[in-house]
């Protein structure tokens, strides 16, 4: 990217059936067309990383994405979890490449730890043991432990984390213990825009329901009934209960199946008419639970900005390219390395430590999509 042009990093962020799809659509065209700039999606949300779960987890269509392309969708299959680790270094190489190009890297997406990992250049590598030891300190049952242990060591990252949010407890102790130094709590080389897509409650339950019957219409069935023939998800699932690896058990939207299918005793396929009723119930509430979860955690993101639409976050985009070149600057006021517009390594430093093995195949190109070029703006 040309000094005339700041190196810039788009977040959209919020709680799921916000509308969080349309709106980045609509913001990447308009960077496109009015800007003249090559915008990529990279997609932060932890299930839709995983293949064959499309229905489901909302995968963004090759009609919706109306020609923009999206990452970090499709990177693995769910037999086993996505460590943060290998989330972030292929999320960077994406981002890197689009920087590299002159283009503008737009992180969408309901996670708030992968929203948090990219825009703060959290060093994660370097945690991964320290992760595991806290695992095996802290199994899924003692979270309220390992949540009170946080709140002691880092009161600030406990106020970042729902309580029962496990996976970020995890994360944030392991670098609380460690009292990890390269954990950059330094923001990337770019000029952030950081946007909020969120409805009242009343709003996004209603869309909750909606989206599930729509899911349901479009074939949810056959992709649980296609999965569980894929893994033989119900038999592990009846064997390992939680302790099974396998992420469509642990995926709101899919385990209800199969945890009315082993209290019913019956096969997924066999499931009644009043069965499927009980799943929908179950489905529906912990989805509208969760996002009570990530509606929490959108005033923790440092300096995001509510946008009622594609037209608002596109304002917020022109005035950052208005705002000239890019000072980062660290929490608590430090400079982190001056100013950055189209220098300095994209992705801010990094130690460069050994990348840690992680779940799943490294999630390059092969595995981005391309929406069909042509569509009009909706």
């Amino acid at each position: 990217m040309s000094d005339a042009v700041p190196r810039l990093l788009v977040a959209l962020y919020g709680p799921t059936s916000a509308g969080k799809t349309a709106v980045s659509v609509d913001l990447c065209l308009r960077i496109r067309d009015e800007l003249g700039l090559e915008p990529i999606v990279v997609s932060a949300d932890s299930r839709q990383v995983y293949r064959y779960m499309d229905i489901g987890t909302s995968k963004t269509t090759p009609e919706e994405m109306r020609g923009i392309r999206h990452t970090m969708i499709d990177v693995t299959e769910p037999v086993r979890k996505l460590g943060l680790e290998t989330f972030v270094a292929e999320a960077r190489q994406h981002m890197d490449a689009s920087w590299a190009s002159g283009g503008v890297p737009v992180v969408v997406g309901g996670t708030s730890v992968y929203v948090r990992s990219l825009l703060e250049g959290w060093e994660v590598d370097a945690v991964a043991e320290a992760r595991n030891a806290v695992r095996r300190d802290f199994p899924r049952s003692m979270a309220e432990d390992a949540y009170a242990v946080l709140s002691r060591l880092d009161p600030k990252a406990a106020g970042k984390i729902h309580a029962n949010n496990y996976d970020a407890i995890v994360n944030a102790l392991a670098h609380a213990m460690g009292n990890d130094p390269d954990r950059a709590e330094s923001p990337v080389a770019a000029r952030q825009v950081v946007l909020a897509v969120d409805r009242p409650a009343t709003d996004i339950d209603r869309r909750v329901a909606a989206t599930y019957d729509e899911q349901v219409r479009r074939g949810l069935r056959d992709e649980v009934l296609g999965l569980d023939e894929r893994y033989d998800v119900l038999a592990q699932y009846g064997r390992l209960g939680q302790k099974s690896p396998n992420q469509v058990v642990h995926t709101h939207g899919y385990t209800e199946w199969f945890d009315v299918a082993l209290e019913r005793g019956r096969p997924v396929e066999n499931l009644t008419a009043e069965d499927l009723a009980e799943v929908r119930d179950r489905v529906v509430e912990r989805i509208r639970t969760h996002t009570r979860r990530q509606r929490a955690a959108i005033p923790k993101l440092t300096g995001i900005k509510p946008v009622r639409g594609a037209i608002d976050a596109f304002a917020a985009v022109t005035a950052a390219l208005a705002a000239g070149p890019v000072r980062a600057t660290a929490p608590g006021g430090k400079s982190s390395g001056g100013d950055r517009s189209d220098g300095g390594r994209p992705g801010g430093q990094r130690s460069g430590g050994k990348r840690s093995e992680g779940s799943g195949r490294s999630g390059g190109d092969a595995r981005s999509r391309q929406g069909t070029p042509g569509s009009r703006r909706r």
